[in-house]
């Protein structure tokens, strides 16, 4: 009697369990919406959860398999996310309906550095977003250029250093130095002599904030199957004691005497003045406390992405120009000859004359799309445009950069690597929304135009003074590591410099 009574529990278990997947995992079958098959609990995301592929790889390979659908129904667990993968609705969601796509929906951590400009929602991101917005303009940047030139000559010491003595270096370790040199000088006001310290404190704080610990990959995964999970872990603090620390050592150093850099810091210790940071919106005014947290929030977000992307995208453009020589002494005649009309000296304004270089830097970052997916969180009912597909309050939106990146209906032959998809007469047959290096629309990276300037400016005076060649190390092709948060090859990126 009692077998017959746990046979029949151990049914009524398996179909209740049973008829609670199917309800849970016909959500977008019902919707009209079609999407790879999910698995049990894990939906479609096992490859990532078990670290075979990264998050950005999967939905790339989403976007590229469902050619012809506006939108690709997937589950986080049990969890509905929507890809949208036509640039009409893209340019919907992140351009035209912002006011319901505003906020990424980024499941943040319990850390007090997770109110930065990247994670913040609602009036807290406007605020933010409008406060640092003058950190970026075309007069602050100007400005910059002068500290940027002062790294500049630093690397190019180094790497002359390293030809000399024929010394072997991975190219992206290379470049970080560069890139770490500048957010050093030009968010901070620090000298950080990246090319001389191995193991400067910046750069081992940088591979732990992009290396994340088992730990930490653990909630990120638990939080797919459990959205939200990870607030309520505690997680390491050495991250927050370190940039709270260094804004704490700033604020003291310049605190009572005028802003003569007018970097990053000196805006917030004028903002960190005010007390708190207020709007006017339609309900009245909205407030932040501007405190040292909050302020080392945005630090840690400035340096990481002014950082690591800068850093990724210059060494897949190196690697480029080691397999494509022709391309290489392209750029290299364009860079001379504005150095000779400038006097061996690269200005903010002479870089609008070097048009081929950014058709190339416009094509890595086309190639190589360092931050592949575009997040948002839908913030009422919605319906998209010349569809019957409705979503409601709350839904995760996926946008594959990378995918659109690769899709030959926007690029033929996405493959290859050809700076002529970006000559003025191509940009021009680019839908808008289909080439989204920075994101688009209002909450697009805030950063974008000081990525674009230290990369040019470094670009330039190395191919001024060094080739770039093969080296028996060089690939041709890449093989991804899953388990980091950017694009990061594995086995590194090599190529052979010698003098010019």
């Amino acid at each position: 009697m009692a077998f017959y009574i746990c046979a029949a529990l151990v049914t009524v278990i398996f179909c209740s369990f049973y008829y609670f997947m199917k309800k849970k995992y016909s959500y977008w079958y019902n919707k009209g919406v079609k999407g790879p098959t999910p698995l049990p609990i894990v939906g479609n995301f096992l490859t990532v959860m078990l670290q075979k592929e990264s998050a950005t790889e999967y939905v790339k390979s989403v976007h590229l398999k469902y050619k012809g659908e506006k939108l690709v129904g997937l589950y986080r667990g049990f969890k509905p996310v929507i890809v949208v993968r036509d640039p009409d609705l893209i340019k919907q969601v992140l351009i035209k309906d912002f006011h319901i796509f505003r906020d990424r929906g980024v499941s943040a951590s319990s850390s007090r550095l997770s109110a930065n400009l990247f994670g913040a929602e609602g009036e807290t991101w406007r605020i933010l977003r409008q406060k640092l917005t003058p950190v970026f303009t075309s007069r602050k940047l100007k400005e910059m250029v002068p500290l940027m030139q002062q790294c500049v000559d630093k690397f190019l010491k180094y790497v002359d250093y390293l030809v000399e003595n024929n010394v072997e270096h991975e190219i992206r370790s290379l470049t970080s130095k560069y890139t770490l040199e500048v957010i050093g000088s030009c968010a901070f006001g620090l000298d950080l002599d990246a090319c001389k310290d191995e193991e400067n404190e910046f750069s081992i704080m940088a591979k732990k904030i992009f290396t994340p610990t088992t730990y930490a990959r653990f909630l990120v995964l638990l939080d797919m199957i459990i959205p939200g999970v990870r607030k309520l872990f505690t997680t390491s603090t050495e991250i927050q004691e370190f940039f709270l620390g260094l804004v704490r050592n700033v604020i003291r150093e310049r605190e009572g005497k005028l802003a003569v850099r007018k970097d990053f810091m000196d805006l917030m210790i004028e903002l960190r003045e005010q007390g708190k940071l207020s709007r006017r919106n339609d309900d009245g005014i909205s407030e932040i406390e501007l405190d040292d947290y909050v302020i080392a929030a945005q630090a840690l977000v400035f340096y990481s992405a002014g950082f690591e992307t800068s850093a990724a995208s210059m060494s897949f453009l190196f690697h480029e120009l080691a397999l494509n020589p022709d391309i290489q002494d392209r750029m290299y005649n364009e860079v001379c000859k504005v150095y000779e009309k400038y006097n061996g000296q690269l200005t903010y304004d002479s870089l609008k004359e070097l048009p081929y270089l950014d058709m190339v830097f416009e094509e890595t970052l086309r190639k190589y799309s360092v931050a592949g997916i575009l997040l948002r969180k839908t913030l009422e009912t919605y319906t998209f445009p010349g569809t019957n597909v409705t979503i409601p309050e709350g839904t995760p939106v996926m946008i594959s950069a990378n995918g659109l990146h690769a899709d030959p209906e926007y690029f033929p032959n996405p493959s290859k690597f050809n700076p002529e998809n970006f000559s003025p007469e191509n940009k021009e047959k680019i839908p808008q929304c289909a080439y989204m290096p920075f994101g688009e629309g209002p909450r697009n990276c805030i950063g974008m135009r000081f990525a674009k300037v230290q990369s040019a400016i470094g670009t330039a005076a190395f191919l001024k003074n060094f080739k770039i060649e093969r080296s028996p190390k060089t690939n041709t092709e890449f093989e991804y590591d899953p388990t980091r948060i950017v694009l990061i090859t594995k086995g590194g990126i090599w190529v052979k410099i010698s003098k010019r």
